[in-house]
């Protein structure tokens, strides 16, 4: 699509009622299980003055949020993967993430140090904790002079620069599993907190900014970072602990001044969040106790959210609007990768766009067709890698993020929808395209009728059971 600024195209007179039969047709596209990305020709098209009230209408003149984008996580264990497939096929499945005709991510996160899909070097499953590591492993270096960033560079950076290869613009943020073990009180990666001495916070302060220039010197494009993965979770792999009270002393004291100084153009993010004790519905206290806290409020821009804080976005974009929200993590599953999880994810990302989210992200994006990490936690990815063979694996959920983000591209705001069909979220894209994305999640094929508010035209069609539907009324 032909792309401009929304103010300028509504400045220079779009009318919604282009959409007529004078417009060109709608595009369809829809996935079931067996049957994905199906192109259809929507054939139903009908006078508005002869048809009944639609089930479903989409109204351009209500906007919400814009949309900045979708992506997914960089891990060592997803680039592993890849290395087992062909280059040809290696480049194919990258390109179907980040390419135009793919999912067309523009976004991706990276861990700083090591997270829970780094690999296990010495293939120990017994004692995954022993190759844990930092970027700065030499104990009270607080001058960080032995920083490094060399192991990235044998996977991680591999993967990154592949993907900029077909996503030259891909825009990166990072987060820490765990800062290095010396800087921790129990001296150990997984579980435990920061020791909190001036000395300690504000060498790690410097840690973020050195990770930023390094990466940023290997022309990775980082636009933002966050203090700490699930920072209210202990856990058995890199991890670490912080009250709300903490977080806000961190960040107003330590490292918003240090980013504000050093690395400006760098946004500073506050998550990320997780929730699964209460099932995602408790306005986490960390939460409010930094966002209340004037100092660290001047420094962030917006709040990170993982899949199992999905009832709190929509509190957090109530009282916090001035703040951009994004899902920094979707669901894991358990490594089966069944359309019938593909549904629920179409399911879980709607529900965080409609919550308020700017950004939407994948946790994995490829792994291995057995989906193992080191702590022998089975997950689902878009793509799968077949070990024995190299077999690149397209799964269900690959298919439910291009639903989304093939049309739904940097610059679309969420519109108004209304009608008896609860399973739809609907987009204005820059260029005066609606793209709707509509679910059925029926054991039976239904029909719906669509309309665009003010155009003269009423779309009927019969969506396939248990499918995932792209509609797109595009523009004169």
């Amino acid at each position: 699509m032909k792309k401009k600024n929304l103010s300028a195209a509504i400045c220079c007179g779009l009318s919604l009622s282009i959409y007529s039969f004078a417009a060109p047709s709608p595009i369809w596209f829809s996935s079931q299980e067996g049957k994905t990305w199906q192109q259809h020709e929507l054939a139903n098209i009908s006078p508005a003055s002869e048809s009944e009230a639609p089930n479903l209408r989409f109204d351009p003149s209500r906007t919400y949020q814009t949309i900045d984008g979708f992506g997914g996580s960089f891990n060592e264990l997803g680039w592993v993967a890849l290395k087992t497939a062909t280059p040809a096929d290696r480049t194919a499945a990258l390109e179907a993430l980040f390419g135009d005709d793919g999912c067309g991510f523009t976004l991706a996160r990276i861990p700083i140090g090591s997270s829970d899909f780094a690999i296990n070097l010495d293939g120990d499953p017994s004692t995954p904790d022993d190759d844990d590591y930092s970027l700065a492993e030499t104990p009270e270096d607080y001058q960080l002079k032995h920083f490094s960033i060399d192991r990235d560079r044998k996977n991680l950076l591999p993967y990154i620069k592949a993907a900029m290869e077909t996503q030259p613009n891909l825009q990166c943020w990072a987060s820490p599993w765990s800062p290095p073990e010396w800087m921790k009180e129990n001296n150990f990666y997984a579980g435990g907190s920061l020791r909190w001495e001036p000395k300690v916070l504000k060498t790690y302060a410097n840690y973020f900014s050195k990770w930023i220039n390094a990466y940023q010197d290997e022309g990775v494009n980082i636009f933002a970072v966050t203090p700490q993965n699930e920072p209210n979770q202990w856990q058995p792999f890199p991890s670490c602990v912080y009250t709300g009270d903490q977080l806000a002393e961190f960040i107003g004291d330590y490292l918003g001044p240090t980013l504000a100084k050093k690395n400006k153009e760098v946004e500073l993010w506050f998550g990320i969040n997780g929730d699964p004790q209460h099932d995602g519905d408790n306005f986490n206290n960390r939460i409010v106790s930094v966002l209340e806290d004037k100092e660290a409020n001047s420094y962030l821009t917006g709040i990170a959210f993982q899949y199992d804080s999905k009832n709190q976005i929509a509190v957090a974009n109530e009282v916090y609007p001035d703040k951009k929200l994004m899902q920094s993590e979707s669901i894991c599953f358990n490594g089966d990768n069944s359309w019938a999880q593909a549904m629920e994810l179409y399911r879980l990302i709607k529900r965080h766009i409609d919550g308020g989210a700017n950004q939407y992200y994948a946790w994995n994006m490829v792994l291995d067709d057995s989906g193992l990490g080191p702590w022998n936690w089975r997950q689902n990815a878009p793509i799968s890698v077949e070990k024995a063979t190299g077999k690149v694996i397209y799964n269900g959920e690959f298919f439910t993020y291009k639903h989304f983000s093939h049309y739904v591209r940097p610059g679309a705001k969420k519109i108004l929808s209304t009608g008896d069909w609860g399973d739809c979220i609907a987009f204005l894209y820059t260029d005066g395209s609606v793209v709707a994305v509509i679910a059925n999640s029926s054991n039976d094929p239904h029909v719906a009728s669509l309309q665009v508010a003010g155009s003269d035209i009423v779309v009927s069609q019969e969506f396939p059971a248990q499918s995932i539907n792209t509609v797109v009324f595009p523009a004169p």
